[in-house]
């Protein structure tokens, strides 16, 4: 399972969201001098936000573990990447065996890429309901300090670690 921190910024007794910042790969090493560190600075950190079940009661503020299984990620990959170049190698072949000249095969090379990721979105959008693709809330890795004013009086939550799923 691959297992990523994150940050509830909304909740209710069902569901919440929680935002995820992106990573560039090199953000493993200590190195900031490569070409993927450097195109990483220009564009920044991205946010990226998830609705998730809220099954272990979390609140907004929280640090949570959610998790997605490893072979969902295979086969996302696969979807992504290599679906749409073996449609456009399929369409460019076509185009070669109907005996059309460089720039047509050109042509229909990149209205295979396109289809082919028309494809990908098409076949991604009808299986986005299903539960199976979700990531889920594995654990409560600490409960946020929040200010609470009662009465002209505040005050703040305890920390709590380590509330895993049952």
């Amino acid at each position: 399972m691959l297992e990523e921190t994150a940050t509830v910024v909304e909740a209710d007794s069902r569901h919440l969201w929680v935002e995820v910042r992106s990573r560039s790969g090199c953000t493993q090493c200590s190195s900031g001098s490569c070409t993927t560190a450097v195109v990483s600075k220009l564009f920044g950190m991205k946010r990226n936000r998830l609705r998730l079940e809220n099954s272990l009661g979390a609140k907004r503020g929280d640090r949570v573990v959610i998790g997605i299984p490893d072979e969902l990620l295979v086969k996302a990959s696969a979807w992504a990447y290599l679906y749409p170049l073996l449609v456009m190698f399929a369409a460019t072949a076509a185009g070669s065996f109907l005996g059309a000249d460089q720039g047509m095969q050109a042509t229909v090379a990149l209205i295979g890429l396109a289809a082919g990721f028309g494809m990908v979105h098409w076949h991604t959008a009808r299986q986005a309901p299903q539960d199976r693709f979700r990531p889920v809330l594995l654990k409560v890795i600490e409960t946020a300090s929040l200010p609470i004013a009662v009465d002209g009086i505040i005050s703040f939550t305890e920390v709590k670690e380590g509330m895993d799923k049952v």
